[in-house]
C-alpha cells in the first residue's frame, strides 16, 4: 500500500476512509496512484528549483496545481455517496 502513504500523510484522519476506499475503487486506486506520482515529481522539481534549474519553477508550479486537484478528486471521492 506504497501508493496510499502520500494521501494519508496529506489526510491523516482520514486514514480509515482512504484504506477502506481504496480497498474498494478501482477509480480511486487509480487516483491515488497519480497523486503518488504527481508527488514525487513535485519533490523533484522543487528539489531542482532549490538547486537553481530555471525550468524547475514553472514545472513545479504545474505539480502543485495538479497534486492540489487530485487532492480535490480524492476528497469527493471520500466525501461521495
Amino acid at each position: 500500500m506504497e501508493v496510499i502513504r502520500s494521501i494519508v500523510a496529506r489526510f491523516p484522519r482520514r486514514e480509515l476512509d482512504i484504506r477502506r476506499c481504496f480497498n474498494r475503487d478501482a477509480q480511486f486506486r487509480a487516483v491515488c496512484a497519480d497523486y503518488d506520482e504527481a508527488m514525487k515529481a513535485l519533490r523533484r522539481w522543487q528539489q531542482a528549483a532549490r538547486q537553481n534549474d530555471p525550468e524547475a519553477g514553472p514545472r513545479a508550479a504545474d505539480y502543485e496545481r495538479l497534486v492540489g486537484e487530485l487532492e480535490e478528486e480524492v476528497l469527493a471521492h471520500l466525501n461521495g455517496p
